[in-house]
């Protein structure tokens, strides 16, 4: 049998809800990288998460389970290959290359009147 990641959270707090909620049930499940992000909180995003594994037998029905609780897995997550950057991101890269091109145009016209 293989571990497999039905979800991902950024606090050990709600992975242990959720891990319980899974026990009550009958399902087998393991909490991977918690104490590493209780340690250094600053890891969580390097370590993609604290991940719930459940064995590859009890997939569907603790997916199942969580959906009905209200909590998403990682087959309900939209997948970021191709997506575009945020908006508001392409405008502040805009703006800084603006920032940098008058930046250079007043320094190149300042020292050629010297």
């Amino acid at each position: 049998m293989q571990l497999v990641t039905i979800a991902i959270f950024a606090a050990a707090f709600t992975a242990n809800v959720v891990q319980g909620r899974l026990q009550a049930d009958g399902i087998e499940c393991y909490i991977q990288d918690e104490h590493t992000v209780q340690v250094n909180p600053l890891y969580n995003n390097a370590l993609g998460g604290i991940k719930l594994q459940v064995k590859d037998t009890y997939v569907p029905v603790a997916v199942s389970l969580l959906r009905q609780s209200g909590y998403p897995t990682v087959f309900d997550r939209v997948r970021d290959a191709g997506k575009a950057p945020h908006v508001i991101i392409q405008f502040l890269k805009f703006i800084a290359a603006a920032a940098l091109l008058l930046g250079w145009l007043y320094l190149t016209d300042f020292k050629g009147k010297m």
